[in-house]
């Protein structure tokens, strides 16, 4: 049996691997337009930060390392068409100066083409400007102009914007963020959380919410110049970055395969699209988001992994298994805070049909004996007003290691897990190291009282 896989993302990486697991001698062929496997599209920051000393360190795998797994790699090599019908794709690659063409064969072919971000229609009016730092050739580019740019003007107040904007606030450049919405981080986080994120933003970050873009103005040299927003207020800077959320890259197979309304390739829950011999994953697809059965486009690297898993095992293993619901679980570091969330939050429920009532509060006490000053961990439940199935948490902390919480409470919202039985649940207690009381113990009777009154 051969699969070839289109796109040396994390999905195709992970269903590559996957699939030599379960049949070591299974022909996998990744295919790859440019000479890079597995790039972290968030390294940037890593880069500016100093945590790593190369971008191109920030890459999770190499052609060597999937070869010695028996795993074919073609890089700097591109798919120009597919013939389902046949069973076949095009290629062509450089060699020195000869451009090669070639057709390839297959049993199966998995679509993982990945994704870019999103380009608006003010994108191509400053040639100079930053538009993305997704690949690893956008980012070295980004890079460069970052070094010699003083202000710095970011479009998007969700995490790649902000975590972009501390990165860059530690390097002592002025950071102007916009944002059409009213909060930032809107679709994680509620005020709870975000209010205390903002009483630490740096005095060289600068934040406009509920501001439209209406124009970008560009010098005789077509470098960037000035961004108009709200129609009145204009804001000067030395660069423009497009901190938005990315989109599928389906343009090869848009007129092959069924496509979503989100643009996202049409799979069923297997990962299989319309065509049975041609499967996709990661940020190509739409999963189905918590309680609400709702498909919805969370470009995440840990569901490119799991759809490349599901993939692989529903292509080689007579037992297929679905894809379950995710719970769009996430973390970051933000401003001197660590801040996680999972499932639906406050906000966004009643857009799901959910009558929702919350809890939230802030613990200043890690254990019962040992003292921990400074210790802050700030706990939110979002929960059914009916039922009281927990369907989203969210958490701000000052101790990395709680982080790892946002993990437990992302399995209990995946199981429905009321908070009736988040009261009761059996946590540890050693007086070094935790409270007779969990956490979560006590934040569910919170929310018990809340709701009883």
């Amino acid at each position: 049996m051969r699969v070839l896989i289109i796109g040396g993302s994390h999905g195709g990486i992970a269903t590559a691997s996957h699939l030599k697991k379960i049949n070591p001698s299974v022909e996998v062929i990744i295919i790859e337009q440019s000479s890079v496997l597995g790039y972290i599209g968030s390294s940037l920051n890593l880069y500016l930060e100093k945590y790593v000393e190369h971008l191109e360190d920030c890459r999770t795998t190499s052609p060597s390392e999937l070869l010695t797994m028996g795993i074919n790699v073609m890089i700097n090599t591109k798919v120009t068409k597919i013939m389902p019908e046949k069973k076949q794709i095009k290629i062509s690659m450089k060699n020195e100066e000869l451009m090669i063409t070639d057709v390839l064969t297959y049993d199966y072919l998995v679509l993982a083409m990945g994704s870019s971000q999103y380009q608006t229609s003010f994108s191509q009016e400053a040639e100079a400007k930053i538009t993305n730092y997704k690949s690893l050739p956008q980012a070295k580019s980004a890079a460069d102009t970052l070094e010699i740019c003083q202000k710095v003007v970011i479009i998007g107040a969700g995490l790649i914007g902000l975590e972009l904007a501390e990165s860059l606030s530690r390097l002592d450049k002025q950071v102007i963020i916009i944002d059409r919405m009213n909060r930032s981080l809107f679709r994680y986080f509620d005020d709870e959380v975000t209010s205390i994120l903002l009483k630490d933003l740096p005095k060289n970050v600068e934040l406009h919410l509920n501001s439209n873009v209406q124009k970008i103005v560009v010098d005789q040299n077509k470098h960037f110049k000035e961004v108009l927003i709200n129609r009145e207020k204009t804001i000067t800077g030395d660069a423009l970055i497009y901190a938005i959320n990315p989109r599928p890259n389906i343009e090869l197979v848009s007129d092959l395969i069924d496509v979503n309304h989100d643009g996202t390739l049409k799979t069923n829950e297997y990962m299989q699209t319309s065509d049975p011999s041609i499967y996709a994953v990661g940020d190509l697809v739409s999963v189905f988001f918590s309680q609400t059965n709702v498909p919805s486009y969370i470009p995440l690297v840990t569901n490119a992994y799991r759809t490349g898993i599901i993939a692989a095992t529903n292509i080689l293993l007579d037992v297929k298994i679905p894809f379950p619901t995710v719970q769009r679980t996430v973390v970051s570091q933000l401003f001197g805070h660590y801040l996680g969330s999972t499932g639906i939050n406050e906000s966004e429920a009643p857009y799901f049909g959910f009558d929702v009532q919350s809890v939230a509060k802030t613990y200043n006490k890690a254990s019962f004996i040992q003292e921990d000053l400074g210790f802050e961990l700030t706990l939110k439940f979002i929960f059914d007003r009916k039922t009281k199935v927990l369907l989203g948490a969210q958490l701000l902390t000052n101790r990395e290691a709680k982080l790892e919480l946002i993990n437990t409470l992302s399995a209990l919202v995946t199981k429905h897990t009321t908070l009736d039985q988040i009261l009761t649940m059996d946590f540890y207690f050693n007086p070094k190291f935790s409270n007779p009381l969990h956490f979560f113990n006590d934040l569910a009777l919170e929310g018990i009282l809340k709701q009883n009154n």
